[in-house]
């Protein structure tokens, strides 16, 4: 089609007031045309990105914290399950605020996006805390599966191995791993240069590497899914023989306050893999298209290519939105959750709720189990146990990982 015959003009293509030769070149009419019929859409995403992100980033930080409030009571505390849901609630927060809320001011104001291009060493630091706080929250996830998946394959050993104290040495291992790993964003730039928040990137001297992002895509999406989808369905399996075992009265592999911490794991993981399934297939989809095609604007497939890029750039963005709901959801999840009884209690009382006395479940095992120690205990006696031995029954007694 004829530049001249084109009803649209190129001022209907962003950035451009005087166009070029280039320009020309870039932008052919049946291009131009594609742009105006997929704004609309390209609008929807920028508004999701924009007042929806902020929408998200304010009610994250609300229940993260109130989540983060709940499992750090005293009686909270003695389980696994909620450190690393502590752990995954304080990372949500700095996610939130560290990488989404500086996204969109600088995609929102100029003024603070170009303070970013005139400082490299801030340029520097935002790409580090973007990829800390993003791979922080994924692979706590995993290493709560993986100490789910012991706790359910291998109970009696799982019970000794996986202490609430081992759990804090996972998760600062965790974290010092993801954060030396994320260090090389000082030296290496691959990701920054089309944010989904339209920010121009930041002007650098560091090494350009296009190839290292297939490697930031599987490391950030496909290998934690993978491991979390495989290590999910042994769970279930393992979950469904133990209802046969309690169906047919033998011995159980695990406790039914295991089974409800599982549960729980299944929830969170199940919304992480809904929610981040998409933008990886979109991203992966991308990356293919954009590096294997090399298609010149005088080739004449040049429009179905750069439709097709448009295309998936934007639909990236889209999913993206959602992806950021993994960081903001699970106080939604712990509340909906029938496997999360004991959380729900707390939440209660700290509201000033009236709680019932059947809900208070710490309680309830308190006292079931000082009764069982009392009904088996002799009348005292020259030959009655000493005080040492009731005093090592007690320690043997290992606490319960409901939520």
């Amino acid at each position: 089609m004829d530049d001249t015959d084109c009803k649209f003009g190129f001022e209907v293509i962003e950035g451009i007031t005087n166009a070029t030769e280039l320009d020309k070149l870039k932008w052919p009419c049946e291009l131009r045309v594609f742009w105006v019929e997929i704004y609309p859409f390209v609008t929807l995403v920028r508004g999701l990105l924009s007042y929806g992100t902020a929408f998200i980033i304010v009610l994250g930080l609300m229940f993260n914290l109130t989540s983060l409030l709940v499992l750090t009571r005293k009686h909270m505390r003695k389980s696994t399950m909620n450190l690393y849901l502590s752990a995954l609630a304080i990372y949500d927060c700095l996610a939130l605020t560290m990488n989404f809320m500086i996204g969109v001011l600088r995609g929102q104001n100029k003024h603070i996006n170009k303070d970013f291009q005139d400082h490299e060493d801030l340029c520097k630091f935002h790409g580090v805390i973007v990829e800390v706080f993003n791979l922080l929250s994924i692979w706590i996830i995993v290493s709560f599966t993986v100490e789910r998946f012991i706790m359910i394959k291998f109970p009696l050993k799982g019970k000794q191995m996986m202490t609430p104290r081992r759990a804090v040495f996972v998760i600062i291992g965790v974290s010092l791993g993801v954060l030396v790993f994320s260090m090389h964003k000082i030296a290496v730039s691959g990701f920054e240069g089309d944010s989904v928040f339209g920010y121009a990137a930041c002007k650098t001297r560091r090494a350009i590497f296009v190839e290292i992002i297939y490697f930031y895509v599987a490391f950030n999406t496909w290998f934690p899914t993978l491991t979390i989808v495989t290590l999910n369905i042994f769970i279930l399996l393992e979950i469904r023989k133990n209802k046969k075992k309690r169906a047919q009265m033998t011995s159980q592999s695990m406790s039914k306050s295991d089974e409800k911490a599982t549960k729980l794991l299944l929830l969170v993981s199940s919304a992480y893999v809904v929610l981040v399934l998409p933008l990886g297939l979109i991203q992966s989809t991308e990356l293919i298209w954009n590096n294997t095609q090399k298609v010149l604007p005088t080739d004449p497939g040049y429009i179905y290519f750069m439709s097709t890029k448009i295309r998936l750039k934007w639909a990236r963005a889209f999913f993206f939105f959602f992806y950021q709901l993994n960081f903001a959801v699970n106080f939604f999840l712990y509340v909906s959750s029938s496997s999360a009884t004991r959380f729900r209690a707390t939440l209660k009382m700290l509201l000033g709720i009236k709680v019932d006395a059947q809900e208070m479940t710490w309680n309830n095992t308190m006292k079931s189990r000082a009764t069982k120690i009392n009904s088996v205990a002799p009348a005292p006696s020259d030959d009655g146990p000493s005080s040492r031995d009731l005093h090592s029954k007690k320690t043997e007694l290992i606490p319960e990982s409901e939520a």
